[in-house]
């Protein structure tokens, strides 16, 4: 938001006032410059009137002349040549830069979603504009810039002044005479001429300098003179006073500004000898040719440009446009007179200096302006501006338009009527054809032609602020001047015409015709090739069209009047379109940084560096963060490049810093040259604060390279998990690949052992134990460590870099307080520091590891882990990384110079070596964030994040420390194989530990045996040769998940190992299962603070399948004439070889079946067969069917804890299956464990269900009638081909359950699918509860029944026509409840012809037997009792019979109401046969 000192009307009256020329004797000179000040510089501040006047147009109207301003100028004042102007305007431009106060964001405007700092104003443009139009020199197709009158100054101390006066005059009016083309020019023949008397108060006598005064009066006229009286204030009370420095200068603002000598900028080329390599182009991403060679050999002295070489190949500047120095451009199209000039720089900088200030030093004792000026004098010198104005100038003036209008009037009429009839003719105007080919031609006028006395009338009316009269004028001047092809009189009478109107502001009647200015530019550039003026138009034009609300019309003349002639001022002008683009009621954002980049290129090919890194940083606004990556890769580096050679090193930094970002998309090459830019940069930058400062500085700068992702950082809390060495296998501890599993396992098992180690409660500041921290952990507290053991951190350094990167020399960032048990505060220490010496005392604290060299690869993400290992108590808090940071280049030799310790330097050596040859050292911080906080409504509201200290950690004194290590711990096993595993246990720490315990996610398929003897078999089974009978054993069906592992003595010492022995049985099912081991284990030597640790063991292990096995018990079937009703079954036992021969795979070639067991409190099993010591095989895929006989066993009271084991050995050797580990197993395999997640909190229960209890207890009475609670466990021995081919034997061992009889039961666990909810009801409906009954299963075999008769009976049908039978029916409770009993044979004979599934009887012969006597019976029958009832049946004819027909109802309530009709049994078949008699 550029805003001018000026408004546009005073700009424009300032720009167009009307000239006066100063002749000064030596005299006169002598006394102003006691002051610093010239005569011209004395009075310009005043040349403002400050009252309103009045003045008379040639119609004798009188106008308003407000604020008339004179612009006095010294006669022997010469105007520049081209080249000296363009360096005053370059030391202009220069020496104005923007001001901003400390603290202050200058002027920030928001425009749409920017907020953009711009400049409040450019007063280097309004220095560059002021340069321009003094030094513009004038031309002779207009009077403006003429001189309209001439003040002689003469001072009272000259001897004869009235003489010296004459002199003035004469010399005056030879120079306007004798050469005309001499500067100044002059506005007509009889200009006005102003005698001025200089009094100095102090040194000279009044009454002479009255006395002269009255005869210049007399001589030359009253009105055309006056007496001024300066210097009220002498020398001596100068010295003697002290000056006040604040007070206002009036002076200041008229006078040049002196160039500093030390300024920052190129006069004599571009951009300098540093720029002389400055990219040109920036290629989107095209592949790079061979041609772009290093330069290897670049000397350090050449500072940033040492690198040029390489990026000026790489990229372009897309605003390149020519390689021509601005001062070797053309030159400014200056009139003749002024082209030819030879004059030096210097004798031109000293003419201005004459003219418009001094040297303090040489003309003045005192600094400061005005110093013998009282406020009187002041006051005089304003007087004497107002008569000479008021009684001399505007009266001339008046006269002088009068005299042009009547001269107008009296000729134009006479001209026009000749010259008029004479084109009519001769042909008339030139058509448009021969105007454009004749573009280039000048007419000529006469000095008194009427063409130019109306140019000179419409100009003194112009200069007078008489704008309507001017308006009328220039327009008629301006169709004579088209008419006659006089193309640059046309332009300049266009130019005013505009200007006329717009002075007249809102008293005018008449719009702005913008059109008019646009002519009169395009006119000046084209038809007249006039810049100059094209220029000044355009200064003029645009301030009218700003002040007007027209800022994209200004801005379009602003960027019309850009060329390759001047850097400077296009960049001006374009910097000032880019302020219309801004300032528009809709701002044009993009506009304006994209020309505020043009603007910047543009003055950096002028040399004006500050300001090309002012306009390009205000670009930059815009475009960052944008997605203009390209564009902002463009800023970012011109900026890096002008801050360098302005020896701005910080900002240069940070401008390289931000070309390497992730989202650069640029090409390898270009992003290998922004590295090295930067590197280098930023070490001379180190370089530099060192030198500033004297002391090497501890605290490292912060690099941009690589990214570091803090949030992914993973905290191991000990050590790294060994690696397996031959048979032995390590606890695989936790490591950083173990955050993807879930955490939740291990918590449980934590509480589980914690539980059991605090008699089932849990303290109340329980907190899970936690080794790995990551972003997914609650790091609410501090990590805890401890003394001597490693702390391992995992990085994750990411390169967004398509080139690589070389880390050497990386480290950890720590600082430590220590725990001191003294008064005094404990010091904080850290390892921070520049140099990379061994640093002693932070050494001995804590050990630290050095990474020698990391290479990231382009676009690469890799993790780095370091560690710590503390030596002391306190706290360690881990902050960051320090590193040596270098491009992986080994082509690019950079300059050597600089210090090579601290800051880095050149790797000396013959041989190539990965690592860069310019690095600096720098850090990086790890800043981790916590998680976001969601809870409460403020929360809720705004963005909170909690605490997150996994790099805060806590380290304790030292501990115990645990190792655990697995001997021939299989990674395959088949189903259901036991293989026996050694565990050795060592504490490698300083203190004892006790309490042992072990938790595991499955304890079903391990058992753990006692301490390992020297007498230690290697054997699974215990075998024996005796043949014992069966043994009863106490078996208590509870498996924990806790388990207590017994240590001897009670304590494991340091640096001793135990030993113990482990089963392992594979899984029924195949396929792969995970086991988690916890060990849990507490500090010895104080016992009142517990403290205990924990260690992790994961395995997977996977099962292959091996023998399938299934069973099913029926009632064995009673002979008639058996007495007892001893209750046997028959099981059938099918096993498989499910293994199958496949290339790379393991299987099972052959199975031997050694021995089968039978384990349970009721049954004992024996061989139906005799057989043969022989083992029995199973080959692949073969079956083999074996049935045994299960009888109950002959006690009168069975404990359901003894658990008697049979065994029927199928080889010679006995297997003790009562014995560990066969029991453990077994046992296992008859618990039927809660998912881990439902295990209690705060009570240690019982782990299992028992399988066969049901869970309705009040019928278990009744349910004990068909159970039969019986297992069988089938040991063997396999032949095994791996899948590398080997041949191993092992051994294993399947349990099946039978509950029941008639149905079938697996050794393998049978899922029963989920079952299906119902639809969901949102109407609650009064739901009766149904009485519970017992399964209809149960209630038909309450009671077993049989019939004992005589098998065969002979009788003589010719005699007796019916054959009776004796019949006894047996009946027996099953159940451990009384159940009332209904023998019915009424439906004997319906019964037999019924179909079983519908119940409807089929057509049948008569029957051949019919019971007799009484056909319904009720009695009760106690729990497990025998009832005998004595029945009758009759046989009509012989044949053989099925008598088993009888219907027996059973009811197990007192109600008989209610009975269950009882599953048949087996039939029972006796023979009659007909015998003669």
């Amino acid at each position: 938001m550029a805003q001018h000192k000026q408004t546009a009307h005073e700009f424009i009256q300032s720009t167009f006032s009307p000239q006066i020329a100063v002749l000064c004797s030596n005299d006169a000179e002598l006394l102003c410059q006691k002051n610093n000040l010239s005569f011209v510089q004395l009075v310009q501040p005043f040349c403002r009137l400050k009252t309103e006047a009045h003045i008379k147009d040639p119609n004798n109207v009188q106008h308003n002349v407000q604020h008339l301003r004179i612009s006095m100028v010294d006669m022997n004042c010469q105007i520049p040549p081209a080249a000296a102007a363009k360096k005053l305007m370059n030391d202009a431009v220069n020496s104005e830069q923007q001001v901003m106060a400390e603290g202050s964001r200058g002027n920030v405007i928001s425009v749409g979603d920017y907020d953009l700092q711009l400049s409040s104003s450019t007063p280097w443009f309004e220095a560059y504009r002021e340069c321009f139009l003094q030094t513009l020199p004038p031309s002779d197709h207009e009077f403006l810039k003429h001189c309209l009158a001439c003040i002689f100054v003469v001072s009272s101390n000259h001897t004869d002044p009235l003489a010296m006066l004459q002199t003035l005059s004469s010399s005056q009016q030879q120079q306007q005479s004798q050469f005309p083309n001499k500067l100044p020019h002059w506005f007509c023949p009889n200009i006005l001429k102003y005698y001025v008397l200089v009094h100095d108060v102090v040194e000279a006598e009044a009454s002479k300098a009255e006395a002269v005064y009255q005869s210049m009066k007399s001589s030359f006229g009253h009105q055309s003179c006056h007496l001024l009286q300066i210097n009220s204030r002498s020398l001596t009370t100068v010295e003697t006073m002290k000056m006040d420095t604040s007070l206002p200068d009036p002076w200041g603002q008229f006078l040049n500004k002196p160039i500093d000598e030390g300024v920052d900028y190129d006069a004599g080329g571009s951009s300098g000898a540093d720029d002389s390599m400055f990219p040109t182009r920036l290629d989107e991403g095209a592949p790079e040719t061979n041609n772009h060679v290093l330069d290897t050999n670049s000397h350090s002295d050449e500072g940033i440009d040492g690198l040029g070489s390489v990026t000026n190949s790489v990229m372009d500047h897309p605003l390149a446009l020519s390689d021509e120095s601005p001062l070797q451009s053309p030159t400014l199209e200056y009139s003749s007179d002024y082209q030819g000039s030879t004059s030096s720089l210097n004798s031109v900088q000293s003419a201005m200096s004459k003219s418009s200030s001094f040297n303090m030093q040489n003309k003045g004792q005192f600094p400061g302006h005005g110093m013998c000026l009282t406020a009187s004098d002041q006051d005089r010198i304003r007087i004497f501006i107002h008569e000479f104005a008021v009684r001399a100038l505007i009266p001339w003036a008046e006269r002088q338009m009068r005299t042009l209008n009547d001269m107008l009037m009296s000729r134009t009429g006479l001209r026009k009527s000749l010259f008029g009839t004479a084109k009519k003719l001769f042909g008339g105007n030139p058509s448009k054809t021969s105007q454009a080919a004749n573009t280039a031609t000048t007419v000529v006028y006469s000095k008194d032609a009427p063409e130019l006395q109306m140019r000179r009338l419409a100009d003194i009316a112009f200069l007078f602020q008489l704008y309507d009269f001017a308006y009328q004028t220039y327009h008629t001047a301006k169709r004579d001047f088209n008419n006659d092809n006089a193309w640059l009189h046309f332009a300049g009478a266009l130019e005013m015409a505009s200007l006329a109107i717009f002075m007249q502001g809102s008293q005018g009647q008449r719009a702005y015709p913008d059109h008019y200015m646009e002519s009169a530019i395009t006119t000046y550039l084209q038809s007249c090739k006039n810049i100059p003026y094209a220029v000044r138009a355009t200064l003029v034009s645009t301030e009218a069209l700003k002040s007007r609300g027209k800022y994209k019309e200004a801005a379009t003349q602003f960027i019309k009047m850009m060329s390759e002639e001047s850097d400077l001022r296009s960049a001006l002008l374009l910097e000032q379109a880019a302020h219309c683009f801004i300032n528009m009621r809709n701002s044009m954002v993009r506009k304006y940084s994209f020309h505020m980049i043009l603007a910047g290129h543009r003055f950096s090919k002028a040399g004006q560096r500050k300001h090309a890194l002012r306009a390009y940083s205000q670009a930059l606004q815009i475009y960052k963060g944008k997605g203009w990556s390209l564009a902002e890769d463009h800023i970012n580096f011109t900026i890096g490049r002008q801050s360098h050679n302005l020896k701005q090193l910080e900002n240069a930094t940070a401008a390289f810093k931000h070309l390497l970002t992730e989202d650069s998309k640029q090409t390898a090459m270009q992003q290998n040259a922004f590295l090295r830019e930067y590197l280098f940069v930023y070490r001379q930058l180190l370089v530099q604060e060192s030198e500033e400062t004297g002391l090497q500085s501890n605290t490292l700068p912060e690099l941009p390279l690589p990214v570091l992702d803090s949030n992914a950082t993973k905290v191991i809390v000990g050590s790294r998990p060994l690696i397996p060495q031959g048979d032995t296998i390590y606890a695989t501890g936790v490591w950083f690949e173990d955050s993807d599993m879930p955490s939740w396992r291990w918590k449980k098992l934590e509480e589980l052992l914690v539980l059991d180690a605090n008699g089932g409660t849990l303290p109340l500041l329980h907190r899970p134990s936690l080794q790995l921290f990551t972003d997914g952990t609650d790091n609410k507290f501090s990590p805890v460590s401890y003394m001597k053991e490693p702390i391992t951190i995992e990085l994750y350094l990411v390169n967004p870099l398509k080139v690589a990167l070389t880390l050497t020399d990386v480290t950890l960032l720590w600082s430590f307080l220590p725990n001191i048990c003294s008064h005094e505060k404990p010091q904080l220490i850290t390892n921070e520091q520049m140099v990379t010496a061994k640093n002693n005392l932070a050494d001995e604290i804590v050990h630290g590891q050095v990474v020698k060299e990391i290479i990231l690869q382009g676009n690469d993400r890799l993790p780095v882990q370091m560690t710590l290992t503390p030596q002391q108590m306190g706290e360690l808090r881990i902050y960051g990384i320090t590193y040596n940071l270098g491009s992986a280049s080994t082509t690019f030799m950079a300059p050597s110079q600089g210090p090579s310790g601290p800051l880095g330097g050149a790797v000396m050596g013959s041989k190539a070596s990965y690592v860069s040859t310019v690095y600096v050292r720098g850090k990086q911080k790890i800043e981790v964030q916590g998680p976001r906080l969601n809870t409460k409504k403020e929360e809720m509201a705004s963005k909170v994040y909690g605490p997150d200290r996994r790099l805060d950690l806590t380290i304790h004194e030292q501990m115990p420390l645990l190792e655990v290590s697995f001997v021939d711990f299989p990674k395959t096993l088949l189903c259901g194989e036991v293989h026996p595993v050694t565990v050795h246990f060592t504490n490698t720490g300083s203190s004892p530990l006790h309490k042992l315990k072990v938790a595991s996610s499955n304890p079903k398929c391990f058992v753990i045996g006692q301490n390992i003897s020297n007498e230690h078999s290697s054997s699974v089974y215990n075998v024996t040769d005796k043949s014992s009978d069966s043994i009863s054993v106490n078996c208590d069906l509870k498996v924990k998940r806790v388990i207590d592992i017994e240590i001897p003595g009670g304590i494991l010492h340091s640096k001793s190992t135990m030993g113990i022995q482990l089963w392992i049985r594979g899984n029924d099912i195949g396929g792969n299962h995970q086991v988690d081991f916890l060990f849990y284990y507490e500090l010895a030597e104080n016992p009142q603070k517990r403290k205990y640790r924990i260690l992790r063991h994961n395995v997977l292990v996977n099962t292959a399948e091996s023998l399938s096995v299934r069973a099913v018990a029926q009632k064995a079937c009673k002979n008639s004439k058996e007495l007892t009703s001893t209750g046997q079954f028959l099981i059938s036992c099918e096993m498989e070889n499910l293994s199958q021969q496949q290339l790379g795979r393991v299987y099972v070639s052959e199975i031997r079946i050694k021995q089968i067991s039978c384990a349970s409190s009721r049954w004992t099993i024996d061989t139906l067969t005799s057989h043969s010591q022989k083992e029995v095989c199973i080959g692949s895929r073969e079956m083999l069917q074996v049935c045994l006989k299960a009888s109950m066993l002959q006690k009168e009271k069975v404990s359901n804890c003894d658990v008697t084991f049979t065994d029927l050995t199928l080889h010679d050797g006995k297997i003790l299956s009562g014995r560990t580990p066969c029991l453990d197993f077994y046992q296992r395999s008859r618990v039927k464990l809660k998912p881990l997640e439902d295990e209690a909190s705060q009570t240690q229960t019982p782990s299992q269900i028992l399988a066969p209890k049901e869970k309705v207890d009040q019928f278990e009475s009744l349910n004990s009638a068909i159970q039969l609670g019986m297992s069988l466990i089938i040991l063997w021995q396999a032949h095994v081909v791996d899948s590398d081919g080997t041949e191993r034997v092992c051994v294993g061992q399947h349990h099946v359950t039978v509950e029941k009889p008639d149905s079938i039961f697996t050794s393998y666990p049978y899922m029963q699918p989920p079952r299906e909810s119902g639809p969901i009801q949102f109407i609650k409906e009064e739901v009766t509860e149904e009485e519970k009954k017992p399964d209809f299963e149960v209630l038909t075999q309450l009671v077993s029944y049989s019939l004992q008769h005589k098998t065969e009976l002979d009788n003589c049908f010719s005699k007796c026509r019916l054959c009776c039978a004796q019949v006894t029916l047996v009946l027996h409770n099953e159940a451990d409840s009384d159940v009332t009993v209904l023998v019915d044979t009424s439906k004997a004979q319906h019964r037999l012809n019924e179909y079983p599934d519908t119940g409807q009887t089929a057509e049948s012969p008569a029957g051949g037997f019919s019971w007799m006597s009484q056909t319904l019976k009720q009695l009760k029958l106690l729990a497990k009792q025998t009832e005998k009832i004595l029945l009758s049946v009759t046989f009509s004819k012989p044949g053989v019979y099925n008598i088993n027909n009888i219907a027996v109802f059973v009811s197990y309530q007192d109600d008989s109401a209610e009975m269950t009709l009882q599953k048949q049994t087996k039939p029972s078949v006796i023979t009659i046969r007909d015998v003669a008699s």
